[in-house]
């Protein structure tokens, strides 16, 4: 069983009555003597059993945060701790991210144009959560009271922002394993180097250059695992778990063609302005008032209504087009495969310099950071979207 921080049951005091969320752990009456944890929870024992692992995947977020989110399960009262965890987080992707630039810049300045567009392209990513986790902390940020945001809504945002934490985390993930394949390829450069010194066919210089390309690549590699464990124990800790819990971290499921394909903005408007907290509460706080007052709440509505479609319009397209650049950065991946072939080929038989294949291997790697990077872009863009149909969209 999962090794979870289990909350007491959620109790707010709200204008309105919602129901409360809560991990329940034994019967409440009579009729729940014979139930299972599952059953009292109101789950299958399948999907029950998947919830207790310790496996976090991306689907289960939501039910995670409502039953095991100590902020969520306790009150509002604690509900800021998530504020400064996704604070915190944020601080580590923005110090990666520097990070990655600051290395675009010594390998732009070194004349190393593949590195140069590595560095970028990680940056870019990197670049992708920042805003993702950004626009969460902003919502999650923002006052809520008891008439204009029901708890619901809260732990909305929440789910909203642990899923762009969880996709930041394993874009990190994914630099991590890039970085590490540059490790060895750099140690078989020096060892290569080495040899071909004693033939006289390399300088020192050359020596010297692949030995720093290889601490500078350690010591960012040392750095991002110390960002990944960071995000890593906020993570976990926002589903429930101990910070020092063993957590697996599944993959990311893509969004198919059929979940894009179900996208109709002039349909999900409707959707949108039926569950945005603020419409709801502008279209009911006209009883009692003027004519002049209930005209005006009126027409600020409709204004509301249309700039929250032109938000949705612009989610949709960005969804386009993201689906256009993941098309070509998997075009750009099954031509990079077709080329590190004909690398290999070349090496084996010496028709290419180390410094050429390696520099031919580290485009490869570039190309596979930006399907990636692509793959993430997607996701963060959906998430938004379908958080603009939950009503957890900005109307400005």
């Amino acid at each position: 069983m999962k090794n979870k921080i289990i909350a007491l049951s959620l109790c707010m005091a709200l204008a309105t009555p919602i129901t409360s969320y809560a991990y329940v752990t034994s019967p409440k009456s009579p009729s729940d003597v014979e139930k299972t944890q599952a059953q009292l929870n109101g789950y299958s024992e399948e999907t029950w059993s998947k919830l207790m692992d310790n496996t976090l995947e991306y689907v289960e977020i939501e039910d995670l945060v409502k039953n095991f989110n100590v902020n969520i399960s306790s009150a509002w009262s604690k509900f800021n701790e998530n504020v400064d965890s996704l604070s915190m987080a944020l601080d580590t992707l923005k110090a990666a991210r520097r990070e990655m630039s600051s290395n675009a810049t010594v390998a732009m300045n070194d004349g190393d144009v593949v590195n140069t567009m590595l560095y970028k392209a990680q940056g870019k990513g990197l670049g992708m959560s920042i805003q993702a986790m950004s626009i969460a902390k902003d919502k999650l940020s923002r006052q809520v009271t008891s008439t204009n945001a029901p708890i619901r809504n809260a732990q909305d945002q929440v789910v909203a922002g642990v899923r762009a934490l969880m996709i930041g985390y394993k874009n990190i993930e994914n630099q991590e394993k890039i970085l590490e394949s540059m490790i060895k390829m750099y140690e078989e450069a020096i060892r290569v180097t080495n040899q071909t010194e004693s033939l006289g066919l390399a300088t020192n210089a050359d020596i010297i250059k692949a030995q720093s390309d290889l601490a500078n690549a350690r010591a960012n590699l040392l750095n991002l695992k110390a960002n990944k464990d960071k995000l890593y124990r906020t993570l976990i800790t926002m589903c429930g778990w101990s910070p020092d819990a063993v957590v697996t971290v599944a993959d990311i499921p893509d969004v198919s063609e059929d979940d894009i394909n179900k996208l109709n903005p002039s349909v999900d408007i409707n959707t949108a302005i039926g569950n945005n907290a603020t419409l709801i509460k502008n279209r009911h706080n006209t009883s009692s008032k003027s004519s002049s007052f209930v005209e005006a709440k009126l027409y600020q509505s409709n204004q509301d209504e249309d700039m929250l479609r032109a938000n949705i319009n612009e989610l949709y397209n960005n969804i386009i087009t993201d689906k256009g650049n993941l098309a070509a950065a998997n075009v750009g991946v099954e031509a990079a495969n077709a080329t590190e072939n004909a690398l290999d080929t070349q090496r084996r038989l010496g028709m290419l310099s180390t410094a050429q294949y390696l520099g031919g291997k580290l485009s490869v790697l570039q190309k596979q950071a930006e399907l990636e990077s692509a793959r993430l872009q997607l996701k963060t863009d959906y998430n938004a979207y379908m958080q603009a149909l939950s009503g957890n969209i900005a109307i400005d």
